[in-house]
């Protein structure tokens, strides 16, 4: 078995949060927001019973101290049980840029890391004991790579089994599971298992309160109890799990940041500020001759909760002047929740488009087009945007239905893959 580590920083957000203003140590936090879905992504299910409203307020995460309170608890049950606690919204977007700045210090050591979530990164770390020696050794250098925050390390031979062991490792230090799995994992809490909130309560209410309990039963009963997600924890509480590593894919992306000397709702001086995070993300090389698709704008508000903005170009601007106008259109139609703090600036869909020959055929030149804003709207919503085109079937039909039909337009970066990829589509349908 290859061995996989993983890298947990514990209370991720509440060390953040501290850092930031050292005061909150000196109190319980609760830290309320979208919930990181953990037991989707340990799991690769999905469970549609924990679908709230919209208007629901759950636990993002707490302060060490409040160890009777879960990520994924109703905010209005937590806040019951802890009157004085202080409850502030949580920061995601800058967690994230925070955990990437992590991300590519530990890339410059080992290339081979998956990405689970905030705070939370799986590594292979297999054949790089010739590098650097033995699995302590390679431990030691993933500690010095995040040592600004209190790290837990764990080594096994799956991605469960390091998370796992990460659970019992102490600061800034490593466990690895040795012998056999079920052995390490009978006395763990089945609150360590990563399955909704609402299943550990009903785990509890059969009076299975460890892995062990639930590793004595057959799989068989614990789905039919508890459906697919039962199973699944069957599974985990006996070690078992078949996830490969996938690795993150590098996205390029570009990044400036000021502070400003004083918070401020001006336009003017946002506007200025803006400027000047622009001419210094163009004058980086990674931009030259290159174009961006999209500005992201975050920023901290005095008193408030973040404020975050994203604004996709019409056309891919490669200078600091065609982004700017983009921008200034953009920012002078919103309205700012309060007195901005500081600006952090990303432009990201970074293509190496760096001219482009216009077709004399009218209808090249309009499928051109088209594929340009199919791209800018897949940059936009993030999903395939659902643009279709009405091709002829069999209009000799006698049956309307027959005659036309609507064929999804599913444009890539390459033409001639977009072209064959049509085709197909449209062969696949005329076929039915």
């Amino acid at each position: 078995m290859k061995p996989i580590a993983c890298l947990r920083i514990p209370n991720y957000a509440w060390q953040i949060e501290t850092e930031r203003s050292p005061e909150l140590r000196k109190c319980p936090i609760i830290i309320t927001g979208k919930i990181f879905d953990l037991p989707n992504e340990l799991t690769n299910t999905r469970n549609n019973s924990s679908i709230s409203s919209p208007s629901a307020r759950f636990v993002f995460e707490t302060s060490p101290d409040l160890t009777d309170v879960m990520s994924g608890m109703p905010l209005t049950e937590a806040t019951a049980n802890h009157h004085d606690a202080l409850v502030i919204e949580a920061d995601t977007t800058f967690y994230d840029l925070v955990f990437e700045e992590i991300i590519e210090r530990l890339k410059h050591l080992i290339p081979d890391i998956e990405v689970a979530g905030p705070g939370l990164v799986y590594i292979g770390i297999w054949g790089v004991q010739k590098l650097y020696g033995d699995d302590a050794h390679v431990v030691r250098l993933l500690a010095n790579a995040v040592n600004r925050f209190d790290l837990r390390i764990g080594v096994g031979d799956n991605k469960w089994m390091a998370y796992a062991a990460s659970l019992l490792s102490r600061a800034n230090s490593a466990r690895k599971v040795t012998g056999d799995p079920g052995q390490f994992l009978d006395k763990f809490p089945v609150d360590s298992l990563p399955v909704p909130f609402p299943l550990i309560r009903k785990l509890h209410a059969f009076g299975l309160k460890t892995m062990g309990h639930i590793a004595d039963i057959q799989r068989g009963p614990m789905e039919a109890q508890f459906g697919q997600i039962g199973g699944i924890a069957w599974e985990l509480s006996n070690g078992i799990d078949n996830r490969p590593l996938i690795p993150k894919q590098s996205v390029l992306e570009v990044s400036e940041y000021l502070d400003f000397p004083s918070p401020t709702t001006n336009i003017t001086t946002i506007f200025l500020a803006v400027e000047n995070l622009l001419d210094r993300a163009y004058k980086r090389t990674v931009l030259s001759d290159r174009f961006a698709r999209q500005a992201n704008i975050h920023s901290q508000v005095s008193r408030h909760t973040p404020w975050t903005i994203q604004i996709a170009f019409k056309d891919p601007a490669n200078n600091k002047n065609k982004a700017l106008f983009a921008i200034k259109s953009k920012l002078g139609t919103v309205s700012f929740p309060g007195p901005l703090e500081d600006m952090h600036l990303t432009l990201s869909g970074i293509t190496g488009e760096v001219g482009r020959q216009e077709s004399m055929w009218r209808d090249v030149k309009r499928g051109y087009d088209l594929q340009e804003t199919f791209k800018q709207l897949n940059r936009r919503l993030k999903v395939t945007p659902p643009i279709y085109q009405v091709r002829e079937l069999e209009p000799w039909s006698r049956i309307p239905e027959r005659r036309y039909a609507l064929v999804q337009l599913n444009t890539k970066n390459d033409d001639k893959e977009s072209h064959y990829e049509n085709t197909y589509s449209k062969t696949s349908i005329a076929g039915l």
